[in-house]
């Protein structure tokens, strides 16, 4: 028989909008709306930046994988911006003490501040709840915006390879 372990957000609920200004916040995802995400992870260069993967695009079938284990291990976002009256989202972010993966998957929106203001109030959530860290498995060594946004916030590095390096915040 097969013990289940506790996940860390079992007993917390997670909120369904946390706004982070007039113009941005986060949105609890519905796997029928987890179709929207299928332009981001269909761009190579999205792709390349979050997933190293240079050689194919994902399927609905891959991201619907992806999502199921990033909310059984978190806190799983949209990312939404304001725009004519509506929210639209640009990209996606999850809140685990394991990971913390953060994708801009509309390319018009990358090196705007966004990241940033993002994983900042994800930092006040983990907080709030009582996280004691959140580890970053996986940086890819290439992609010096990720690793600058997170060592920016007070991430440090405490591996690494010739390809990758892993990250922590102890809160």
């Amino acid at each position: 028989m097969k013990v289940r372990t506790k996940m860390p957000f079992e007993n917390i609920k997670q909120p369904e909008i946390i706004c982070i200004n007039k113009k941005l916040r986060l949105r609890r995802t519905k796997e029928e709306d987890w179709k929207k995400a299928l332009n981001w992870y269909q761009n190579p260069k999205v792709l390349y930046y979050s997933e190293g993967v240079t050689t194919k695009v994902y399927s609905m079938e891959v991201i619907k994988r992806m999502y199921k284990h990033l909310s059984n291990i978190g806190e799983l976002y949209f990312i939404e911006v304001f725009e004519n009256e509506d929210w639209k989202a640009i990209g996606d972010v999850t809140l685990s003490e394991k990971n913390m993966p953060i994708v801009i998957g509309e390319e018009r929106y990358w090196g705007k501040g966004i990241g940033k203001k993002v994983i900042s109030k994800l930092i006040n959530r983990a907080k709030d709840i009582k996280l004691k860290k959140i580890y970053i498995p996986s940086i890819y060594k290439y992609n010096e915006r990720s690793r600058n946004l997170f060592e920016s916030l007070g991430f440090v590095k405490v591996a690494g390879n010739e390809k990758e390096d892993s990250y922590e915040l102890r809160l």
